[in-house]
């Protein structure tokens, strides 16, 4: 139906129409009742249609909002998952930086250093491709974003005070966050 369409002047020309046949002027004005009572019908089915479509479109934006939150909610989850499975190997990678401090201490055990610094590169390695990285502490200010203080040391230096002096557990990232915090003894002054 056009919007150009004028219900009230068609019923009036039909009744025009009709009054010079010589035809009833009531029957004109029931058809004429008709037609607005149609045309009011009409109007209230596009208003309830644009309503329903309203109510489509917004279920349909809370469709959308509902998938995304959960595709967050998995990503997450999966970041969260593979940053305890990778912090799970940094013990192994502590216990061979223990083996290769102690076959240093014996002359003869230069070969089982070499293997035990080899594996410990690939070890690194293989880590790094998942974006984990080692985060050297020693001598920089204490950050208790990277470093947890295991022990305070008492230094003769005022440069030294609130810097890491010894590392006891080695720190490393994943990205820019930290995996795990170095364990650290920080510089005190008197």
């Amino acid at each position: 139906m056009s919007e150009d369409f004028d219900a009230v002047a068609a019923a009036k020309e039909l009744d025009d129409i009709l009054g010079e046949a010589g035809t009833d002027a009531g029957y004109a004005r029931g058809l004429e009742r008709e037609v607005e009572e149609l045309t009011a019908l009409v109007a209230k089915q596009a208003a309830e249609l644009r309503a329903a479509n309203q109510r489509a479109d917004a279920a349909h934006a809370e469709i959308e909002a509902v998938g995304k939150r959960l595709t967050n909610a998995a990503k997450k989850d999966l970041e969260q998952r593979t940053r305890k499975f990778l912090e799970g190997f940094l013990p192994v990678l502590d216990d061979l930086d223990r083996g290769v401090v102690a076959a240093r201490k014996v002359a003869e055990s230069a070969d089982v250093v070499e293997g035990l610094e080899l594996v410990r590169r690939s070890f690194l390695s293989r880590l790094g491709q998942y974006g984990v990285t080692h985060a050297p502490a020693l001598g920089l200010p204490f950050d208790p974003q990277r470093h947890e203080a295991i022990a305070l040391v008492p230094v003769r230096s005022p440069a030294q005070h609130g810097r890491v002096v010894d590392v006891m557990r080695e720190g490393y990232l994943i990205g820019d966050e930290t995996l795990r915090p170095a364990g650290v003894a920080v510089g005190k002054s008197h």
